[in-house]
């Protein structure tokens, strides 16, 4: 059985810590970054600089094939378009000028394979990054598309799906055939790339087709699966959340002099998860192999990941959450989230926007993230929003973010 290699640094004769090139540069630790140090009980974890723009995401259209129940367009009231070709020019002009080469994402919030142009648009793509991903609900991947993208070496395409049953999509369509196709000609053209992953979207009525879905993901070839809790949009879709006892958690986290409590490996089973989930909520520290279980404070995965968001009109945002205006539902009662806009490819370079004062000032107070917890109070209607909080931060306010708290999460 091999031995993964492990990334080493050494102590330098000056007593200064030096770094593996390749870690350095992907971290982008550029000379003078400053970056933040959790400290662990045997080491510590370094968090990528809020100066490294390292992840994009692109909405190629906000349009879509389908009409999903879950879906954020039940909420919004805007106008869906394309993005032009003008537009992705400027954004790869963006890329190439940036230190180190990104990853870029196809996703957002329309089906990228609706627009016309995806298949330049991937390949242009390629030239550019480091590493290039598709986010899609796969009714619309032909077999020449298929072929296209291994050609390509597109490195991963991910499958957003709700269940694999195909009331799910209406009219009996799934997108299995389409996925299965893909891995079979992969494997026929002696190919690893693109890696095939799932990201299951959970609900009430679906989350005991998991098993099923993983077992299945198996046979087809799928090599990655990310579940995600649904984020209602509508306050039908409240019924169908997994997530209202987690959340309280978040309310009184354990502080520093609460018990400490290292627990080991043990069977999972309905006896044991019950008394597991007293002990959490005893509020102690809690460690199960050395990872904690008790969530301290919110940590932003778009923001630690170097990563900005890029609508297909060209407007730039912090996140996905920020990319629309939108309505959701926490705790059942409607939340307004205005959009965010930190600037405009067509009319400031790439590199101007993350390098802004004010964009990076926002990433470095996300980093810290000293919010009022939104997420869990229900005590005032500021939580109704994201204009401002109880700790007098102003838009946009970030304490009732559900990807903060790992319950909403995306490739």
């Amino acid at each position: 059985m091999a031995v993964q290699d492990r990334l080493r640094a050494h102590v330098d004769s000056e007593g200064r810590i030096v770094l593996p090139p390749e870690l350095r540069a992907r971290l982008g630790l550029s000379p003078a970054a400053e970056f933040g140090l959790d400290e662990l009980a045997n080491g510590v974890t370094l968090r990528r600089p809020a100066t490294h723009l390292a992840k994009i995401y692109v909405e190629p259209t906000s349009r879509c094939n389908l009409d999903c129940r879950i879906c954020i367009r039940n909420s919004w009231d805007e106008e869906q378009g394309d993005m032009s070709e003008a537009t992705f020019s400027r954004l790869l002009e963006g890329v190439k000028s940036l230190e180190y080469k990104p990853v870029i994402v196809f996703g957002g919030y329309g089906e990228p394979l609706f627009h016309s142009n995806i298949r330049e648009m991937l390949a242009r793509a390629e030239e550019n990054a480091q590493r290039v991903e598709l986010i899609t609900n796969g009714l619309l991947l032909s077999e020449e598309m298929a072929r296209e993208m291994i050609g390509l070496g597109l490195d991963a395409v991910w499958f957003s799906v709700d269940c694999f049953h195909a009331d799910a999509y209406g009219n009996g369509a799934t997108p299995l055939p389409n996925m299965e196709r893909l891995n079979r000609l992969r494997r026929s053209l002696s190919s690893q790339l693109p890696e095939t992953g799932l990201v299951f979207v959970a609900t009430k009525s679906n989350v005991d087709r998991l098993p099923d879905l993983l077992r299945t993901a198996g046979r087809y070839g799928v090599s990655r699966c990310m579940v995600t809790n649904v984020l209602p949009y509508t306050l039908e879709m409240c019924a169908e959340t997994l997530y209202e006892r987690s959340l309280d958690l978040v309310d009184g986290a354990p502080s520093p002099w609460s018990l400490g409590l290292e627990l080991p490996r043990m069977d999972l089973d309905q006896d044991t998860l019950m008394v597991l989930d007293q002990v959490l909520r005893a509020r102690h520290n809690v460690r199960l192999n050395d990872a904690g279980l008790n969530p301290t404070a919110g940590r932003c995965p778009f923001i630690e990941s170097g990563a900005v968001a890029v609508s297909w009109d060209g407007a730039v945002s912090p996140c996905l959450g920020l990319m629309h205006s939108h309505i959701s539902y926490l705790h059942d009662k409607p939340r307004t989230v205005r959009r965010h806009v930190v600037g405009n490819i067509n009319d400031v370079s790439l590199d101007e926007i993350w390098n802004d004062a004010e964009h990076l000032a926002f990433r470095k107070r996300v980093q810290e993230f000293d919010f009022s917890p939104c997420t869990w109070c229900r005590a005032c209607e500021k939580a109704e929003a994201n204009q401002e909080d109880c700790f007098g931060n102003t838009f946009p306010t970030c304490g009732g973010c559900l990807w903060a708290w790992g319950v909403i999460q995306c490739p």
